[in-house]
């Protein structure tokens, strides 16, 4: 065995060590300028270049505009009463993953009509709750700033990223100040894990292999 050798197969054992790549959500940024990807609750979620909240007097509100790229999606309440409006996506990682992205809840209403919104990762084993918002929380007709969240560590599977705004009955029923919810540069990450039990061996091996080699080389040069 060269020492050559050796190296390229402490390079493999390396290689092999890497997590996996994880499978990337589709038009996560909403770049396309459309919804491609996603799916939504129709005629409620659009992408859009900005967005206002419900403050339109002086001293005016916040203007939002995307926290990446040109576009961000704009989830308005109203399906019906206390039924979400959704956009959701699958997505598979096959090592382990963090998802990320900003999301920010206007609310177009106030108290007792209690609106609220959310960003989730859920599987039959996982349920994150990674954004939650309500107007509770931000006062009438409130809203929170950009807010950037990260989920955490998933394992390899397969997850669904779901976002969504609700108008809140508040005991009478209210289905005509809908507030909204606004998500951007949502994304899925690897991170660094520990190589598997295999990959592992291959590396003590040719450590020692290497070592090995080095004892071996080092009379015969000291005789020369």
């Amino acid at each position: 065995m060269t020492i050559r050798s050796i190296a390229l197969g402490l390079a493999a054992a390396a290689a092999l060590s890497v997590p996996a790549s994880a499978a990337g959500l589709v038009n996560g940024g909403f770049e396309t300028g459309d919804l491609t990807g996603w799916s939504f609750s129709d005629g409620f979620v659009q992408v859009v270049t900005s967005a206002d909240d419900a403050i339109q007097t002086p001293p005016f509100g916040e203007h939002f505009t995307p926290t990446g790229g040109a576009f961000f999606a704009q989830l308005t309440a109203g399906v019906d009463v206390g039924t979400y409006s959704l956009l959701s996506q699958d997505f598979t990682v096959s090592g382990s993953a963090k998802v990320s992205g900003d999301a920010a809840f206007l609310a177009f209403d106030s108290a007792p009509f209690n609106d609220d919104a959310y960003v989730r990762i859920f599987n039959s084993a996982t349920n994150e709750v990674v954004f939650a918002s309500d107007v509770l929380t931000v006062g009438d007709f409130g809203h929170t700033d950009w807010t950037h969240f990260t989920s955490g560590l998933l394992s390899a599977g397969t997850y669904t990223l779901e976002a969504g705004v609700k108008n809140d009955p508040g005991g009478e029923g209210d289905n005509s100040a809908s507030s909204e919810l606004l998500v951007d540069s949502l994304s899925v990450a690897t991170t660094g894990g520990v190589p598997e039990p295999s990959s592992w061996m291959l590396l003590i091996v040719g450590f020692g292999g290497l070592g090995t080699m080095l004892r071996r080389r080092r009379p015969a040069a000291q005789a020369g």
